[in-house]
C-alpha cells in the first residue's frame, strides 16, 4: 500500500508567492507552465476586469490527484522585457478538475469558484497541452503568445500526435494566402535544425506565409520571416500531407518536403493552429515563456 505523501510545492516562477504552498498528494503532480494572450474571453474566464490592459498572462498551473492551483501573473507589458509595467498583478485560483475522454483526445476541465467559467486543456501529449473555447476549438494566440501550456517536468518519452478531427480544415480553407505567426524558444530548434543564433537567443520570431494557385487552391511557394534571417526571407515549396508512422490520421504541413535538412515540418491542429515537429515527428516542448506554437493571422 502507498502512503499519503505530504509535499511541500514551493512556487518560484516570477515572485509569485512571498509564502510556500502546501498540498496533500498521491503522486507527483503536473507542473504546466506558459505565457498567454490575454483577450476578452480568456479575461472573462478568470474573472479579470474586460477594461483591465492585459497583453498577455503568465501561467503556473499545478494539477495534483484531482484538485489544481493555478498562478497568473497579468498585465501590461514592460516594453523590451517579458515581463509587466509595476509588476504586473497576481491573482491565485483553487479547485478540482474532472478528466474525461473525447473522441480520441484526454481533456481536462478545471472548476474554480474564482473562475466565471470552467477553463478546458486539451492534453497533446504528457508534456504539452492547449486551452479550448466554450466551442471545444483551439484556442488562437497572436504573433506574441500562444494558447499552449508546456510541463516543467518533461520526460523522454516519444509520445504519438493526437488525433484531431479538425485537421483536415485546413484543407478547406479557400484563401490563396495564409500567414501564420509567433514566437518560439531559440536554442533547441537552432541546434537541430543547424541555425546559427548566439548563446543569448532565447527566442525566435515567426511570420509564415503560404501561398496557393489561386485556381486549383493547391499549395505552392511559402515566404518565411525569421529572426535570424531578418536580411533575406527564406522561400521554398511547401505541402500537407496526411499520416505519420505513430498516427496514420495526423495533418502534417512541411515546408521544402523534398530537402530533409532544410525542411521543418508543423503538426496541424486546425487551420487556426500548427505545432513544430521534431525530426522524428514528436511535439516540441515550450518552456514557462514561449510554446512551439504559430497562430492564424485573422484576414483584414
Amino acid at each position: 500500500m502507498k502512503f499519503l505523501t505530504y509535499i511541500l510545492i514551493t512556487f518560484t516562477f516570477w515572485g509569485l508567492h512571498n509564502s510556500p504552498t502546501y498540498a496533500y498528494v498521491k503522486d507527483n503532480p503536473i507542473l504546466l507552465v506558459g505565457c498567454t494572450p490575454g483577450d476578452d474571453l480568456i479575461k472573462t474566464q478568470l474573472s479579470i476586469p474586460k477594461d483591465k490592459i492585459v497583453d498577455f498572462i503568465k501561467w503556473d498551473l499545478t494539477l495534483f490527484q484531482n484538485s489544481f492551483v493555478l498562478n497568473i501573473v497579468y498585465g501590461e507589458s514592460q516594453p523590451n522585457t517579458i515581463g509587466f509595467k509595476a509588476g504586473g498583478q497576481t491573482n491565485t485560483y483553487q479547485g478540482e478538475f474532472q478528466i474525461s475522454k473525447r473522441e480520441e483526445n484526454i481533456i481536462y476541465k478545471l472548476k474554480s469558484n474564482g473562475f466565471q467559467t470552467e477553463i478546458v486543456l486539451i492534453k497533446l501529449s504528457a508534456n504539452v497541452f492547449h486551452l479550448l473555447t466554450p466551442q471545444n476549438q483551439l484556442m488562437i494566440g497572436n504573433g506574441g503568445w500562444s494558447y499552449t501550456l508546456n510541463n516543467i517536468n518533461t520526460d523522454k518519452i516519444k509520445y504519438p500526435l493526437p488525433i484531431f478531427k479538425n485537421s483536415a480544415s485546413i484543407l478547406k480553407d479557400t484563401a490563396v494566402q495564409i500567414i501564420y505567426e509567433g514566437r518560439t524558444p531559440c536554442q533547441d530548434f537552432a541546434e537541430e535544425n543547424n541555425l546559427t543564433v548566439s548563446q543569448s537567443c532565447f527566442k525566435l520570431k515567426w511570420k509564415l506565409i503560404l501561398n496557393k494557385d489561386p485556381k486549383s487552391l493547391e499549395p505552392t511557394t511559402y515566404t518565411l520571416k525569421r529572426t535570424n534571417s531578418r536580411e533575406t526571407d527564406i522561400a521554398g515549396k511547401w505541402k500537407i500531407s496526411k499520416g505519420t508512422p505513430t498516427n496514420p490520421e495526423a495533418f502534417i504541413l512541411q515546408l521544402d518536403p523534398d530537402q530533409v535538412n532544410k525542411s521543418i515540418s508543423l503538426f496541424v491542429g486546425d487551420e487556426n493552429v500548427l505545432f513544430f515537429l521534431h525530426k522524428d515527428q514528436t511535439l516540441y516542448i515550450g518552456n514557462e515563456i514561449f510554446s512551439f506554437t504559430l497562430n492564424k493571422r485573422p484576414k483584414t
